[in-house]
């Protein structure tokens, strides 16, 4: 795919970058921290169920129980029994919360991005697959959105690994800030987002567009640097006879076509082609135009790829009249 290949979405050249997850070792510590603690207090109990057995016995055959301080023995015996027993339910029940507490702990954190904490792959993968069961059940509409931060690998280069961290966990935040609009926010690999709206393309595209517009007219401080920062989106609804991959498929074209016109804008695939959303501003730089593109069809032999540089042909042809 020649050189522009550091530029695309990492997702569209198959690179994901999984945040760090809890050690495999901690979690079976954990769960066999639990697993003991579990079989300790079924043995206590056991016991306890011994001992009343026994007393019970004792109480029915009557001849083990004949005097007053029989009776009390007795008694004293059973009140002891019980009291064992509360206090390990109490143990048992602070221990169960605490433990539950940290198995919850590690399942949030092989669930969450560490650097920018949002939810990460893994995560998201599953919540759309909510989603997707939600629409085969009773076709509760839903759309994703793919996002990509324009020229990352620039500014890594440009002003350090430091600053685009930074800026990674601005955009986060930034994206956060939508959250009451979108079903699920999540970091879906190196400088790429993604995002679940319970509304169609053009609803999403919409809200899209505000972030777009939102980023772009507010640069971002990181490690010491104001550094302009723009984003590509791109949209797509869930359709019949539609699958999870499908779906991803047309996001992910339609975020590579963002790219390809000139990045900074919204585009969404309404099931056959990728159109333009909202009114983006030309790009002073990196625009390429329908003289640039014949060098891009020669050094791809991708299939989607040149039907997608097709269309960008196809939608400058038409502006320029």
């Amino acid at each position: 795919m020649g050189k522009r290949n550091s530029e695309l979405p990492s997702h569209s050249l198959g690179v994901h970058h999984s945040s760090p997850a809890p050690e495999p070792q901690q979690l079976l510590e954990a769960l066999k921290s639990f697993a003991a603690w579990t079989s300790d207090f079924s043995g206590d109990f056991t016991r306890y169920q011994s001992t009343m057995s026994s007393l019970s016995r004792r109480v029915a055959d009557g001849k083990s129980v004949k005097t007053k301080e029989d009776i009390q023995s007795l008694l004293d015996q059973i009140i002891t029994a019980n009291k064992n027993l509360q206090d390990r339910l109490d143990n048992a029940e602070h221990k169960l919360d605490t433990q539950t507490k940290q198995l919850d702990g590690y399942l949030s954190e092989a669930r969450t991005d560490a650097l920018t904490g949002l939810s990460n792959r893994r995560a998201f993968d599953q919540k759309m697959e909510e989603c997707f069961q939600k629409w085969n059940q009773n076709k509760q509409l839903f759309s994703l959105a793919l996002v990509d931060i324009d020229h990352f690998k620039r500014i890594n280069d440009t002003y350090g690994h430091p600053a685009g961290d930074a800026v990674l966990r601005e955009i986060a935040s930034r994206l956060k800030d939508f959250s009451d609009e979108a079903v699920h926010i999540a970091r879906f690999g190196g400088e790429e987002f993604a995002i679940l709206f319970q509304a169609s393309a053009t609803a999403s595209a919409a809200v899209m567009e505000k972030i777009r517009c939102a980023l772009q007219d507010k640069p971002i401080d990181a490690d010491g640097h104001s550094i302009k920062v723009t984003l590509s989106s791109g949209v797509s609804q869930i359709a019949n006879n539609d699958r999870i991959a499908k779906l991803v498929r047309r996001s992910d074209e339609a975020l590579y076509t963002a790219k390809m016109a000139g990045r900074n804008r919204v585009f969404i695939h309404n099931g056959t082609l990728c159109e333009v959303f909202g009114n983006p501003l030309p790009q002073p730089t990196d625009t390429p135009t329908p003289n640039s593109h014949e060098e891009f069809v020669e050094i791809t032999s991708d299939p989607v790829e040149q039907r997608i540089l097709k269309q960008i042909d196809r939608m400058l042809t038409k502006d320029s009249f």
